[in-house]
């Protein structure tokens, strides 16, 4: 299998590879992606996960050559490109000379192009990414049925970690714990940040609630310490632990606020309620939280702004040049959704 990113595409295989080792119990799969993302797949014990450094020794043609030949010193019977790019396409076309039989995800271009185009757009919800994946499989004439109930196992090895983390902290008795992942890959998908303070101070004003804020990189962290320094009873996660340890607090919280991204995934297939915001983009598209309704979505209304979605990634600008669908949202009904999700069972 051939997936290189982003982080939540990545993710959305697991269920995936379930699906495929419940029917296939005796089958061995190899993941070529990212190293870091190999902690999604622990649980899996007859899959390898080759860490691939396309930046490093892995650079080039000459890099993707040399990968081709290290696959190769085990058997491969089948390819499922997964990802459909440029790096993809040459590993795929080198087995294939070999006499290896490949397949190839469809992205469904056209349908995703229909829906965004600013005129004419036509509306209909395309199949979600973990749909067309086990479609992929299929193929190649293998049964994947993926389960909505997909659980990521335990991060047992990262416990020790995040035990250490938590006992440095002051935590809130008894509060329920909400993660808040204020970042997404694109402006365009990410309400303003500056309605965390009222919605924070809403929330910490209507009940004991402990908040961790979640984040990557050095201009986010620098982001959430500001937050955190107006409210400092929230915990900063981002640039603290590892991912494994990431992933197994995620997996205790209650409920997680975030955007269209990673960390919506990540929370949804650890089985955590969300309360996704969207702008510029739609579920519609194929990328909505995986097991989760509409519950799990706040957003202003294709009827209310019929320009929505104006892209599939959220990386075009704006075409009314104000961010409607992010700056209408206001931080009294992010507030009311999210005091409605913890108090629901988790």
């Amino acid at each position: 299998m051939l997936r290189f990113s982003a982080m939540g595409d990545v993710a959305l295989l697991a269920p995936v590879v379930q699906a495929f080792t419940r029917q296939y119990p005796d089958a061995r799969l190899t993941l070529v992606t990212r190293p870091r993302f190999a902690v999604f797949f622990q649980q899996f014990p007859n899959l390898e996960v080759v860490g691939v450094d396309f930046d490093g020794a892995y650079q080039g043609f000459a890099g993707l050559l040399r990968l081709f030949t290290e696959l190769r010193q085990q058997p491969v019977d089948l390819v499922v490109d997964l990802h459909q790019n440029l790096r993809s396409m040459v590993l795929k076309s080198l087995f294939r000379l070999t006499g290896v039989s490949a397949v190839t995800l469809d992205k469904g271009r056209a349908d995703k192009k229909a829906l965004t185009r600013k005129h004419t757009k036509i509306r209909r919800a395309l199949p979600h990414s973990v749909a067309r994946y086990a479609y992929t499989f299929q193929k190649a004439g293998l049964t994947v049925r993926p389960d909505a109930r997909f659980r990521f196992g335990s991060f047992a090895p990262a416990e020790s970690e995040l035990t250490a983390f938590l006992a440095k902290q002051t935590l809130i008795p008894e509060a329920p714990w909400l993660g808040i992942a204020p970042f997404a890959q694109h402006p365009q998908k990410m309400w303003p940040f500056d309605r965390f303070d009222p919605l924070l101070d809403k929330l910490l004003t209507t009940r004991p609630i402990q908040i961790f804020l979640f984040g990557g990189g050095l201009a986010e962290i620098a982001q959430l310490d500001a937050l955190q320094r107006r409210f400092p009873q929230t915990i900063r996660v981002a640039g603290q632990l590892s991912m494994a340890a990431e992933l197994a607090l995620i997996q205790q919280l209650n409920g997680m606020v975030c955007m269209d991204s990673g960390n919506m995934h990540l929370a949804a297939l650890s089985g955590v309620p969300v309360l996704s915001i969207w702008g510029a983009t739609h579920t519609d598209a194929g990328f909505g939280p995986w097991g989760q309704g509409p519950e799990a979505v706040l957003e202003v209304s294709t009827d209310q702004l019929s320009c929505r979605p104006c892209s599939v990634f959220g990386n075009k600008p704006c075409w009314r040049g104000d961010l409607a669908c992010l700056n209408d949202i206001p931080a009294s009904a992010v507030a009311e959704r999210v005091l409605g999700l913890l108090s629901r069972p988790h």
